[in-house]
């Protein structure tokens, strides 16, 4: 009897030895799981033999890669915020990596090695840059100088210029808008206003500047060093004073293609001019221009496609016209250059190729449309951004010169947005830096990123935040919902190049964050023009704790069809203690632990994809594991 409760007693025991040791086990691993368990990613990484590993509650130790694989394996799916199941397999696999994931200080504007300048593409300025990045200036071509006498052409001083600033190529402005810059004979065949404006609905004007025009054609636009030539009409204000040609500080006028009220009234009364011989005449020296380049024709730069070209009582006939004009420019093969990029919030139109994509909390994503990208390939397709520095002009517009870094940064990621191909600046940027934007690096960045196709862009970004626009100001954007649904103001959450912001987003905890305020006081650094009624601020950054994009479907096929390696880079602000990883379909990342010192940060992540939906309208993810953080801008280098 007693063996046999001998017996009993050590089965009993022995049942409870193996459930109570599975169940310690169990809670020691959980306690493992749940306490200050953290590793370096360079330690992960690292060649040498060991990693140092912060120890549970209960002991501290080092494991030796070489010997203990599976340790290492547990750790770096710890990392990437996995669960391991009793094989050892994680739910999601560890994405291989031929570099460590790392934070360094600002933007990171580095690109691919092979990331040269495109043919067709570049900044410019007016006078010599002291930046490498600046291979273009702009010159003009006096028509008085030239064309002294009817027949006789003397291009010598314009040949001079171009000389002299080889090998860098030039944007070219025919100053034939103005009768201050007009040959004394041709004035006896043209009609001026009196601020000294040519009118030039005239058929006068087009017989008088015909030659002009084909004479420098035939000379100049198959010249490689002519990048571009713009087409401006109208707007060759020097004032109304007998003298004001004399001064040269007195021109008031461009060539942009835009008139004032008074011009345009002065225009209507004394030299008839209508909407329909607005149209007509316009048209009529586009065919001019165009006929006289032939095949080069993709080299005019038409200096307004916009919505506006005059305003005040009577605007809206013109400003319909102008419509039809800009429609016609982009038929006809032409290029444009705009000029008011520095209201980065502008250009916002479906001539300009936008499209604004509705999101569920009723914000606007601003797209490109794609197609009309592919349309415009090849032509000049460029912008101004130029208010910059401390000229009292500049400062009186757009507020004190310590928020340029911040606009020349948002202007330009527009610029690129757009599919701009050339972008002059001021050679006040030569000077213009910043501790977190990098603006120098920014240009050189930008020198070699304009003008790219799908084709061969070293990168894609998609940057973040919330902008305003007064819905009036996006009327050809009513179809959608997004823009028609709020009377007040039309909310912008994020614009970018090949890479968007998926819906995803909407179904997170997601809000916006960093707020940039632009007071009335500074003039709204210039965005009064759009902003909606009582708001003089913006949102720099959105702050989640998932953020999912998708990557252009053509992009992906051309670039991505086999898998491609790609930097992923993650612009934020480091206000928390977190970890930081991208998934793609493939799998996860490693970890990236951030220092939340309020700094604003790049973490690099590097990882190989074919960006095959994780899910609908989302190829890759950005998790943060413990805390919500700011996310300014996402960035892929295609290496």
């Amino acid at each position: 009897m007693k063996i046999l409760i001998y017996i009993v007693l050590f089965v009993i025991f022995a049942i409870a030895a193996v459930v109570g040791g599975d169940y310690f086990y169990d809670q020691y691993n959980a306690s493992a799981d749940s306490s200050d368990f953290s590793t370096t990613n360079s330690a992960i990484n690292s060649t040498t033999s060991s990693v140092t590993n912060s120890t549970t509650k209960n002991n501290s130790q080092k494991l030796d890669v070489a010997k203990d694989t599976q340790a290492v394996s547990a750790i770096q799916s710890k990392a990437s915020g996995n669960k391991i199941d009793q094989k050892g397999s994680t739910a999601l696999p560890q994405l291989e990596s031929k570099a460590p994931p790392h934070l360094q200080r600002g933007f990171d504007w580095s690109l691919p090695s092979y990331a040269g300048e495109a043919k067709y593409s570049g900044l410019t300025t007016e006078r010599k840059s002291t930046n490498k990045a600046v291979k273009n200036r702009f010159l003009m071509v006096l028509w008085n100088q030239a064309n002294p006498q009817p027949g006789v052409f003397d291009f010598s001083a314009f040949e001079k210029k171009l000389k002299s600033i080889a090998p860098q190529r030039a944007l070219v402005r025919l100053e034939v808008n103005s009768s201050c810059e007009a040959p004394d004979w041709a004035l006896k065949q043209m009609q001026q206003t009196s601020d000294k404006s040519l009118i030039f609905w005239d058929k006068a004007y087009l017989d008088t500047t015909r030659p002009f025009i084909q004479a420098f054609a035939k000379r100049y636009a198959a010249n490689p060093q002519i990048i571009g030539v713009q087409l401006g009409l109208a707007d060759g204000e020097f004032g109304k004073a007998a003298d004001s040609c004399k001064d040269y500080d007195n021109k008031n006028g461009w060539g942009e293609f835009w008139m004032s009220p008074p011009e345009r009234q002065e225009a209507e009364q004394s030299f008839g001019f209508t909407p329909e011989t607005f149209e007509q005449g316009t048209i009529a020296n586009i065919d001019l221009y165009a006929k006289a380049f032939g095949k080069h024709k993709n080299k005019l730069a038409f200096t307004n496609i916009g919505t506006l070209f005059t305003y005040g009582e009577g605007s809206d006939a013109y400003n319909q016209k102008l419509k039809n004009i800009a429609h016609y420019v982009i038929d006809k093969g032409l290029g444009n250059r705009d000029g008011a990029i520095e209201r980065w919030m502008s250009y916002t139109d479906k001539v300009y190729g936008m499209v604004f994509s509705s999101f569920t909390d009723g914000s606007c994503r601003m797209d490109f449309n794609e197609d009309f990208a592919d349309k415009i390939e090849g032509r000049y397709w460029g912008t101004e951004n130029e208010f910059y520095g401390d000229s009292s002009y500049v400062i009186s517009d757009v507020g004190p010169i310590e928020n340029g870094p911040y606009r020349f940064l948002i202007t330009s990621l527009r610029t690129l947005q757009m599919r701009r191909n050339f972008m002059s600046i001021t050679t006040s940027m030569d000077k213009t830096d910043h501790p977190d934007y990098k603006t120098q690096e920014f240009l050189v960045y930008l020198s070699r990123v304009l003008g790219k196709t799908k084709e061969n862009t070293p990168d894609a970004f998609v940057l973040m935040g919330e902008r305003y626009i007064a819905p009036y100001r996006l009327a050809d954007q009513m179809d959608a919902d997004c823009v028609k649904r709020d009377k007040q103001k039309v909310t912008v959450r994020s614009f970018g190049q090949w890479l968007q912001e998926s819906p995803q987003n909407t179904q997170v905890e997601n809000r916006p964050a960093l707020k940039v305020s632009m007071p009335k006081s500074e003039n709204y650094w210039y965005q009064g023009f759009y902003l909606p009624e009582g708001i003089d601020y913006e949102y720099f950054a959105r702050e989640a704790k998932i953020f999912s994009f998708d990557v252009n479907d053509k992009l992906a096929e051309i670039r991505c069809q086999d898998g491609c390696d790609v930097e992923v880079k993650a612009i934020f602000k480091d206000t928390v203690k977190t970890s930081l990883s991208i998934e793609v379909a493939e799998g996860v990342s490693q970890n990236l632990e951030t220092l939340g010192d309020n700094k604003i940060k790049t973490a690099t992540f590097t990882l190989n994809s074919r960006f095959n939906n994780i899910k609908q309208n989302s190829d890759l993810m950005l998790r943060s594991g413990q805390h919500a953080i700011p996310l300014i801008m996402l960035r892929m280098n295609l290496l």
